[in-house]
């Protein structure tokens, strides 16, 4: 089967739009309607969600009244022909306007697909009660028991034989977190049965690893893969020095392991963590799989950041 590599689409035209939502109200900013937005959106498989970062200039107060923290946002980006979604996620901080010559900004910052770890749902239907006694000593110095109904948090637990796949979606749908594809290289079976302990994202992970696959952030959704395909999402991403590679990758100096290769690009709203490109260049060439990527816009500077491995 021939490998298709060639990217459809050119890097210019490019354009930026922020849609926030709050309860029922959705407001809408687009540097296509002369709002002036700066934006670093990070992506990463190290099982991390990544921190956003998008910054304003010039917003009416009445815009920025409207903006709140929990809120969600989507962020789409892009040149002409491959403008799209680039992340969605819910806001975690708004921070206060300054003032730079008469120039405002303000930042808002989210994470990548929700946070995860702070999510309680999971446990807030599994309370319990259970009878408690309890024993007192009365005035005249006599002991008296009796017994009360306690409410208390109960772990969720999983019967003999339970297997993997069952428990991560029981947690996808008490959390309503999102996971596609989910992909595990050995759907471990839990023959003394598993108990829930840990929060949500953090067993979903540690699950996964269990089952030889990673598990991660891309875009607004949580990812397992088990590492078997070299192309898994079905991509068809090419760069080269005429089209869309800024610079040579260079080899990164780390310890991991892993031979790793930096490079820059121009933005590409396609290109997350576990995407796979193919750079044809003098240092390395062929389909890579990218460890993570960060996309940023400065002024009219779109461009990504990218690691990949060798």
């Amino acid at each position: 089967m021939t490998l298709k590599v060639k990217t459809e689409g050119d890097y210019f035209g490019y354009k930026t739009s922020v849609t926030i939502t709050h309860n029922n109200e959705t407001l809408t900013f687009a540097t296509a309607n002369h709002v002036d937005m700066d934006y670093e959106v990070t992506s990463t498989d190290t099982g991390e969600p990544g921190t956003c970062i998008v910054t304003f200039y010039n917003i009416s107060k009445g815009h920025r009244a409207k903006i709140h923290k929990n809120d969600h946002l989507v962020l789409k980006t892009g040149p002409t022909t491959l403008y799209g979604k680039l992340t969605a996620g819910s806001i975690t901080k708004i921070s206060p306007e300054t003032n730079n010559d008469g120039d405002y900004s303000f930042q808002i910052t989210f994470t990548e697909g929700g946070d995860y770890s702070k999510d309680k749902k999971i446990y807030s239907s599994f309370n319990g009660s259970k009878l408690v006694k309890k024993t007192v000593k009365e005035s005249n110095g006599k002991t008296v028991s009796y017994t009360v109904k306690k409410t208390k948090k109960l772990n969720i637990t999983f019967a003999k034989g339970t297997h993997a796949s069952q428990i991560i979606r029981r947690i996808m749908r008490d959390t309503g977190m999102k996971i596609t594809p989910l992909d595990l290289k050995h759907n471990k079976v839990f023959k003394k049965g598993y108990t829930l302990s840990a929060k949500p994202l953090n067993a979903v992970k540690a699950l996964a690893k269990e089952c030889g696959s990673k598990c991660y952030v891309r875009g607004d959704h949580l990812v397992i893969e088990d590492g078997s395909k070299p192309n898994p999402y079905n991509e068809h991403i090419y760069f080269d020095r005429a089209n869309g590679l800024l610079s040579e990758p260079t080899l990164n100096d780390n310890d991991s392991g892993k031979k790793t290769y930096a490079l820059e690009a121009a933005e590409d709203p396609r290109v997350y963590a576990g995407s796979a490109i193919y750079v044809k260049s003098e240092a390395i060439t062929g389909l890579k799989r990218v460890a993570s990527v960060t996309h940023s816009k400065a002024d009219a500077d779109y461009k990504m950041e990218v690691t990949i491995y060798g």
